[in-house]
């Protein structure tokens, strides 16, 4: 006689392969992990960049001023100002003196907000009528005791009766060039300055695109005179 199935033996599971398919194999989790560190990371770069980029071209510059400029500083005309990027006239910087047996006037232009770009540009501009072979020489003398970096002298031909040109080149981006001419008996100083905006800091300007800026507005000076 047979004996009786055990209790419960319905509720046994059958052996591993034996009437049930084998469960299936677990997904790894890395390659998502892996992908979401690695989507994290290039959004981190591309936004380092975006603001390096747009912090370094940012718009220099100040809004435009009112006032007027002594009359040798308002007709310099508006092209030679854009090539230097400095089409912001300063009249409070800017005025006409006499003494003694010389006129001096001083101009003194920035950079326009919106106009001018990124970076940093000033320009000053002295005109002397009167002593000019003193005032020449008194001038291209203290250009050159400028100590913030390699004094470069070298004269400048088509200008006027006698023209030097100084330039500062230091160790940082920051760039420095006078231009004196000396036309009769009148002297006319360029002082030109600034750098420009790099990906990581500021570089060097480009130095024959300087002179030719500063260049530019001694020539109109000098037409005026």
């Amino acid at each position: 006689m047979n004996q009786p199935p055990p209790h419960g033996w319905h509720q046994q599971q059958p052996p591993p392969g034996w009437g049930y398919p084998p469960p299936p194999p677990k997904k790894s989790k890395a390659p998502l992990v892996v992908g979401i560190i690695a989507g994290v990371l290039v959004l981190g770069i591309a936004a380092t960049f975006g603001i390096l980029y747009f912090g370094a071209n940012a718009d220099s510059g100040s809004p435009k001023r009112g006032g007027t400029m002594p009359k040798v500083c308002a007709d310099i005309p508006q092209a030679a100002l854009a090539k230097a990027r400095t089409t912001n006239h300063n009249p409070a910087m800017s005025r006409e003196s006499k003494r003694q047996d010389t006129t001096q006037t001083s101009c003194a232009w920035d950079q326009t907000k919106g106009v001018d770009g990124s970076g940093l540009r000033n320009l000053d501009a002295y005109v002397v009528v009167g002593g000019a072979a003193e005032e020449y020489e008194q001038r291209v003398s203290q250009s050159k005791q400028n100590n913030q970096g390699t004094i470069n002298e070298r004269p400048l031909d088509g200008l006027g009766d006698d023209a030097t040109a100084v330039l500062v080149d230091g160790k940082s981006a920051f760039l420095q060039l006078d231009i004196i001419v000396r036309k009769g008996d009148t002297v006319v100083e360029v002082e030109y300055t600034g750098w420009d905006s790099g990906m990581f800091g500021n570089k060097r300007p480009d130095v024959t695109e300087f002179e030719d800026a500063a260049r530019g507005v001694a020539e109109a000076l000098l037409a005026e005179v």
